[in-house]
């Protein structure tokens, strides 16, 4: 490691100093302030002293097709290679110009397969290396990582494209669209919450007293049902007040309860209605006591769907917690809300695949009852690829 101590009279003339002479991977050590003059002056001005350091400059990698080799032991010499892929790009130029598309397309996989196990570089432990991939599905594979489906999940899902697409698809982007759509959609189940008594948990923040207030005038004012509504959020300031507001607009009764006897006496009171929908109060996934005095509410009860709302711009890592932390209720389906708050729809995708349930409904927005559709797996998949929601599936909805 080189270590340097800089003068200067600011920071930002030092850090210009030590940029120059150490270049930009210099890490500053630490800064200080002192006076400088000699000893018999009167004035001494104040500089600022800051020591730098940077580790020494290792040999730059190779870039050459050699390195390449040597680190994948690949079995051929430079000069073979370097030639193979002259001679593959010549024969595809030249193959281009006549009718004989089948040799054109073998030749493109070929070279893509070259391309793609010279490119192949040492990867860490469990990393996924996108130069395993054949470039013309390449594309797909970042498309999906910037939704925020699992790494894992798209170097597959990219695989099964390119060994099932013949090149000539892979070339029509519009075409290989919808075929992801329609592959991602393969991965996704849905729940149709046709039981009577329906409940809504998870913690708090995640939009559950909107998403009752939304289900409720779907199945009243669209499907003409006979509703109502209890709450066993009496904990959140203004939450059923908020509740209450809903459910005089529309009409539907609503009861308040606070001990497991007040849940059951109000259950048995709407037994003549075609949906009971409960909200539940919100609890940390960390807060374990609370969840279990939740939960103790629930316990025994039969008879009831139990959805977990998880917010979509929650991290995906909190969001499994959540589901891990909230399944002592048993969870039947999963509710997601603010779709409209994220830039990574895919991770649906990935509670999908590491939850095994169902989902019901999704949720982008605060507009009763509009902002929510039921959860349809083209649907799903067409707003993670292509950021819409079909209309037909809006009117399904309702």
């Amino acid at each position: 490691m080189i270590i340097k101590t800089f003068e200067a009279n600011n920071l930002q003339e030092a850090i210009k100093k030590i940029k120059k002479e150490l270049g930009e991977e210099a890490v500053i050590l630490s800064t200080r302030k002192v006076r400088k003059g000699s000893f018999f002056s009167f004035f001494k001005r104040e500089v600022i002293e800051v020591t730098a350091a940077i580790e020494h400059k290792q040999e730059s990698k190779k870039a050459n097709f050699a390195s390449l080799i040597e680190s994948q032991n690949i079995d051929s010499s430079k000069q073979d290679l370097e030639k193979k892929i002259l001679e593959l790009e010549n024969l595809l130029k030249s193959a281009t110009k006549n009718p004989l598309q089948e040799v054109v397309e073998s030749i493109k996989n070929d070279l893509d397969n070259l391309k793609s196990s010279l490119s192949y570089m040492a990867k860490k432990e469990g990393e996924i290396d996108i130069y395993n991939l054949p470039i013309s599905v390449q594309k797909y594979f970042n498309l999906m990582n910037e939704k925020g489906i699992n790494k894992k999940y798209s170097f597959k899902i990219s695989k099964t494209m390119y060994d099932n697409l013949y090149a000539e698809k892979l070339k029509d982007e519009n075409y290989t669209i919808d075929y992801l759509t329609v592959l991602l959609s393969q991965f996704f189940k849905t729940a149709q919450l046709d039981e009577q008594i329906v409940v809504l948990t998870g913690p708090t923040g995640v939009g559950k007293t909107t998403t009752i207030a939304k289900l409720a005038a779907i199945e009243k004012l669209k499907n003409k049902k006979k509703v109502s509504i209890i709450t066993t959020d009496t904990y959140r300031i203004g939450a059923v007040d908020q509740l209450l507001t809903y459910s005089k607009i529309m009409e539907i009764p609503m009861q308040v309860c606070i001990t497991k006897n007040d849940l059951q006496k109000a259950v048995n009171e709407f037994s003549d209605y075609d949906k009971i929908f409960i909200d539940t109060v919100g609890r940390s996934q960390k807060d374990i006591k609370r969840l279990e005095e939740s939960f103790n509410l629930f316990k025994d009860q039969e008879g009831m769907h139990f959805s977990l709302v998880l917010a979509l711009n929650t991290k995906e890592e909190d969001c499994m917690e959540i589901y891990e932390k909230f399944s002592k209720l048993r969870i039947d389906s999963l509710l997601l809300t603010k779709l409209d708050e994220t830039n990574t729809p895919g991770t649906m995708l990935n509670f999908a695949v590491k939850t095994k349930k169902p989902i019901s409904y999704i949720s982008f927005g605060q507009d009763v009852p509009d902002d929510i559709v039921k959860a349809d797996p083209l649907s799903i998949s067409s707003f993670i690829i292509k950021n819409t929601i079909k209309e037909e599936e809006n009117e399904r909805s309702s």
